[in-house]
């Protein structure tokens, strides 16, 4: 039986368009459609392989060494996890949710004690530093839980778009705010990240959309194009348009030098944008592979344990 011959979706990048801003998609292509997505959002991405980010001897910004830590019930969630991070690099962390994938971000973002080994970034130990010791140093962090860790949802818009930064110049000199600096700065990137509201000051973030609370959060760690970013899920939620700018904003700043650490359960978005990527499965990184070398089949594999 057939039901359609063709669907309509929105369209993004170069995709042809008719008058309402879609295009349309074969049905013998749908099956590429995973989850409101289609290859059009990253077959785009070129990623260069490690190869590249070594030879032009990029420095390691960041060594996680036999890192150990507990889960919310005292179980072992990190198992003696060992990564190195290069300058110009995207190293993805693929797995099934509940592997390690939460605890490993949270420690090294100092959310979360580790209870061995060590975390050792810009040449500094910082292990089991507070929060705001480690952004203090240009570390980036695009958190999982958006609202519960990413979000002041009593704050207005502008106040959480300024958090990380309102003590610095030129928004504040000798302890007074410019507010004036603060607004077109703050307007500036509700334009360039696209976020949706009826005011800066005025909105409360608890009544913005998921989308746009991702947007935000994105406009707020990355406009300053940090050394090191450690995102997770960094495009759920987000529509295709939103997807693709985000993807090209990730590769700009691999582009420039920062060190991404990049942890997705979306196998297309992790083989596509990542340099590397490290499989975890019971709290372990079972391996390691160049994302030019491997398939999303053997990483499924990996994913269930298979080496």
């Amino acid at each position: 039986m057939i039901v359609c011959r063709s669907i309509h979706v929105p369209a993004i990048g170069g995709a042809e368009r008719n008058a309402l801003g879609f295009e349309t998609i074969e049905a013998e292509d749908v099956d590429a459609i995973e989850i409101g997505r289609h290859p059009l959002a990253v077959k785009w991405i070129d990623a260069a392989g490690l190869a590249e980010v070594v030879a032009r001897g990029a420095r390691v910004e960041a060594i996680f060494g036999q890192i150990v830590g507990a889960g919310e019930k005292g179980e072992v969630a990190l198992d003696r996890i060992s990564l190195t991070l290069h300058e110009g690099e995207i190293l993805g962390i693929a797995g099934v949710a509940g592997n390690g994938q939460t605890e490993l971000v949270e420690v090294i973002t100092g959310l979360r004690k580790a209870s061995g080994g060590q975390i050792i970034i810009f040449g500094n130990d910082m292990t089991n530093w507070s929060p705001k010791e480690i952004a203090s140093l240009g570390v980036s962090n695009v958190p999982e839980e958006r609202r519960r860790t990413g979000t002041a949802e009593g704050l207005s818009l502008a106040e959480n778009l300024m958090m990380k930064d309102y003590r610095n110049s030129p928004f504040s000199k000798a302890g007074l705010l410019n507010m004036r600096e603060i607004r077109n700065h703050c307007q500036k990137l509700v334009s360039e990240f696209e976020i949706l509201t009826p005011d800066l000051e005025k909105t409360h973030a608890r009544i913005l959309s998921g989308g746009n609370i991702q947007r935000m959060i994105l406009a707020r760690e990355l406009w300053k194009e940090p050394r090191l970013v450690i995102t997770s899920h960094p495009t759920y939620g987000l529509d295709l348009r939103a997807i693709e700018h985000t993807h090209r904003l990730l590769l700009n700043l691999r582009q420039k030098g920062s060190a991404i650490l990049l942890v997705s359960e979306d196998l297309d978005e992790i083989l596509a944008l990542s340099d590397r990527v490290a499989v975890m499965f019971n709290g372990k990184v079972i391996g390691i592979k160049e994302s030019g070398k491997t398939n999303m089949q053997e990483i499924g594999l990996m994913m269930t344990g298979v080496t």
